[in-house]
């Protein structure tokens, strides 16, 4: 009988270490967790990150002065990438006077610029703040790639300005050498045989680069 229960006790102290390792295993098992697609940890796609990018360059705020045949003229505050017509609605729109036939509402608008929309009728002098078409920009830089730089131009070239002919053409190349370059096209009547006549003939031909 003493045997029985000595073996009975020392199976109950060999079982118990087992037990304590099974509960063990089955504790850390309950602490494991699968995260469902819904439950994980936000996180941005490459596409996602892009779209945010473009979003704030699109955010980016520019200032432009508006005026003319618009219904309010003023400063506007636009989004970067935004058209001129945006720009003329935020102004309340064209006059009836506007003359839009040789205005591109498309272009975008660029910070700290002037646009200007011309009534009917209206010339307006070309500078690099006023809206004008495509075909008198690119007129405008053929006639300014055809000014012949009083500085460096040769005789040959210079020859061909109405009123100078060699001799003259000559003088101009000889007042360069001896005085450094002409700072304004108006210092070209300096050179003896250049006159106020002269002048009016050639300005617009001329430049100083």
């Amino acid at each position: 009988m003493n045997n029985k229960k000595i073996i009975v006790f020392i199976f109950i102290l060999l079982m118990c270490p087992i037990g304590l390792v099974i509960k063990d295993k089955l504790q850390s098992k309950e602490d494991i967790y699968v995260l469902t697609e819904e439950e994980k940890p936000f996180q941005e796609t490459t596409q996602e990150k892009e779209i945010k990018k473009e979003e704030n360059i699109t955010n980016k705020n520019i200032t432009v002065y508006i005026s003319g045949e618009v219904s309010k003229p003023g400063i506007v505050t636009l989004n970067e990438g935004d058209r001129l017509a945006t720009a003329v609605e935020k102004v309340g729109g064209t006059t009836k006077k506007a003359d839009l036939s040789g205005v591109n509402m498309a272009i975008k608008v660029q910070d700290e610029m002037h646009y200007i929309i011309p009534k009917i009728g209206e010339v307006v002098k070309e500078n690099t703040s006023q809206v004008i078409s495509d075909d008198n920009i690119n007129q405008n830089k053929s006639w300014k790639a055809s000014q012949i730089n009083i500085n460096i131009a040769t005789i040959e070239e210079l020859d061909t300005l109405p009123g100078v002919g060699e001799a003259t053409a000559n003088k101009i190349v000889n007042h360069r050498s001896e005085n450094g370059d002409f700072k304004s096209i108006e210092e070209i009547k300096n050179v003896n045989g250049i006159g106020d006549k002269k002048f009016e003939d050639m300005k617009d031909l001329i430049c100083v680069k």
